[in-house]
């Protein structure tokens, strides 16, 4: 153990003393940097991501400050919130009033996207999933389980301030 240790050492300084004074040779090829469709994808996965966890502020953080976001449907849960909301301060709000932010339990499944429209600056995504919740409440009001099917489209833009894709329009 010992002489492994001494020969570890000494092979460690003569590594040191080789690389001193001598000059790299190795060639790398540059790593392809993402796509805007890929990069497109990641932002729209930890949107769901964090509509799941119901963290109504890191969800407000996606969208850019003077985003619009329109609610519509069916339902009898739904048909309070239906509306427009313009900049993150009323999307918050939505996002705080709505089943993302109330309620003992909550999950999204059966989660299908289809990005479309993509160029360097902008993408939209096309998107479907079903939410299920339990003791939901609106107000003070408890209303018991909540379960839905959502049909959506983002609008993304990027932000090069930011250096992220962020949400302009979203439609539920």
């Amino acid at each position: 153990v010992v002489g492994g240790l001494i020969f570890l050492m000494i092979g460690a300084f003569a590594g040191y003393l080789y690389g001193v004074n001598s000059t790299s040779t190795r060639t790398t090829s540059p790593v392809a940097a993402s796509t805007a469709y890929d990069q497109v994808s990641d932002s729209f996965a930890k949107h769901i991501f964090l509509l799941s966890s119901r963290n109504a502020s890191a969800i407000a953080s996606q969208y850019e400050q003077n985003a619009n976001v329109t609610w519509f449907g069916g339902g009898y849960y739904s048909i309070f919130l239906l509306g427009n909301y313009n900049g993150t301060n009323e999307i918050l709000s939505l996002m705080n009033a709505s089943f993302i932010g109330h309620g003992d339990s909550f999950a999204l499944g059966n989660v299908t996207r289809h990005i479309v429209n993509v160029s360097d600056n902008s993408a939209t995504v096309e998107s479907s999933f079903v939410f299920f919740g339990q003791k939901s409440f609106f107000g003070t009001a408890s209303i018991g389980s909540v379960n839905g099917t959502i049909s959506a489209q983002d609008f993304y833009v990027y932000s090069a301030a930011n250096s992220a894709w962020l949400i302009s329009q979203e439609t539920w």
